[in-house]
This record gives C-alpha cells, sequence and structure tokens, in this order.
C-alpha cells in the first residue's frame, strides 16, 4: 500500500507570504514573486538536495511525472531535477517519488524560466529534456511558448559543454520554430530536417501514448551544447 498520498505534499507558505524554499524534496519557485535573485540555491550536494556531486540532467514540463520516475529509477546514479508549473501535477510526482524511495530525484514547482535563471549555475546540467511543451497554437498565444530565445540561453549557460538538450512535440508549427531557435545557439545532432520519428529507447509518457493513439507523429530533435 501507498504510503504517501498527493494531498500529502502541502504548499508551505500562503500566498502574501510567498518565498523561494526548499520543503520536503521540492524546491517552490513562487509565481508573481520578483526577488528571486535574494535567493541562494544551496549546493546539489546538500542534504536538502541530493546529498551527493553525481551529474543532474533535468525535464522541464513533467506532466505527472511518469517519464522522469522511469528514468531516475533506471538510472541511480544520475540526480534528476523534475519542473512542473502546475502544483497538481507536482503532487502527482511528489508522490511516486516518495513511495518509490527515490533519493536521486527532485520536484521543482514552478515556471521553468524562473528556475533556470535565477536558481541553477553556469555549467551544472548534463542533460536536458523537454517533453511535449505546450504548443500554444493560436498565433496571438506564440510568446508563452518555451522554447525562445532567452531560455534557450540560458540553457546553454547550464548545460556543460558537450551536453545534449532534447525536445519532443508532437506538433509540428512549434518543431519548426524550436529548430530554428535552438540552431542560434546550439549544434542539431540529427540531419536536416534535424528531428526523428522514433525513438524506442526514450521512454513513455501520458502525451507520448496520446498523441500516437490519436494518430500524430511525434518528433524527437536533439542539439549539443558547443559553446
Amino acid at each position: 500500500m501507498n504510503k504517501y498520498k498527493q494531498t500529502d505534499l502541502v504548499y508551505p507558505q500562503s500566498w502574501d507570504d510567498r518565498k523561494p524554499s526548499i520543503h520536503n524534496r521540492v524546491v517552490f519557485v513562487p509565481d508573481y514573486y520578483f526577488e528571486h535573485e535574494k535567493f541562494t540555491m544551496p549546493p546539489l550536494s546538500d542534504d536538502s538536495l541530493f546529498g551527493n556531486n553525481n551529474p543532474v540532467n533535468i525535464e522541464y514540463c513533467s506532466g505527472n511525472g511518469e517519464w522522469i520516475i522511469e528514468k531516475a529509477l533506471a538510472n541511480p546514479e544520475i540526480n534528476w531535477f523534475g519542473v512542473e508549473m502546475r502544483f497538481k501535477r507536482v503532487r502527482k510526482i511528489w508522490s511516486k517519488m516518495r513511495n518509490l524511495g527515490l533519493k536521486n530525484l527532485i520536484v521543482v514547482c514552478g515556471d521553468a524560466n524562473n528556475f533556470i535563471r535565477y536558481y541553477l549555475s553556469n555549467d551544472q546540467v548534463s542533460q536536458v529534456h523537454i517533453n511535449f511543451p505546450d504548443p500554444w497554437p493560436k498565433e496571438k498565444h506564440e510568446k508563452n511558448r518555451l522554447i525562445q530565445g532567452a531560455f534557450v540561453k540560458e540553457m546553454m549557460r547550464t548545460l556543460k559543454k558537450g551536453a545534449d538538450a532534447i525536445i519532443v512535440t508532437d506538433d509540428p508549427d512549434y518543431s519548426h520554430q524550436v529548430i530554428e531557435e535552438m540552431k542560434q545557439v546550439f549544434e542539431p545532432s540529427f540531419e536536416s530536417p534535424h528531428y526523428i520519428e522514433k525513438s524506442d529507447e526514450y521512454g513513455s509518457s501520458y502525451f507520448n501514448r496520446l498523441w500516437v493513439q490519436k494518430g500524430k507523429f511525434i518528433r524527437y530533435m536533439k542539439f549539443l551544447n558547443q559553446k
């Protein structure tokens, strides 16, 4: 029987008192907060985080956590951050993580742009995964897409030289934008058109199965950080 329920994770402060914190293996990055730079992220080897100096991989847009839970279980020698904005989904990842006793996974509750900019150091990350980011298909909403110039530059800053950024989407229009944005600072690992549509070893997720069942083609893109 699972010991931890999703509702066991409680947001550690009220809206008026919100501030960055690390609580119960979750890094809380509050919304509409403008003093992130005043928070000092402890070393990743700190006991409040991973407690070791193993390589660190990050998944942005972790959803319900199925993909990253699978990867953390299969790769205990790697530390993982799962970044997810919605607290409801964070709770799902957290309860799975706790019930499986995973010590190499930390959940980040908050906006990916704030986390990458204020909470990660230069050359700290060994690999980035972004799985099915919201495509914001309406033209007037494109500005909300995650893969934009500023975020791409932050990925380059935080990734080690020679490290990979892997992005997966079912949306053809978004994939074209991703490729153009990433090519500004990264080297595509796949020949033109710079994606593949099959990657059996990549892992599974809710959105992967959903879009495949609906007959959509999945595009896997991989980019090398040459700095």
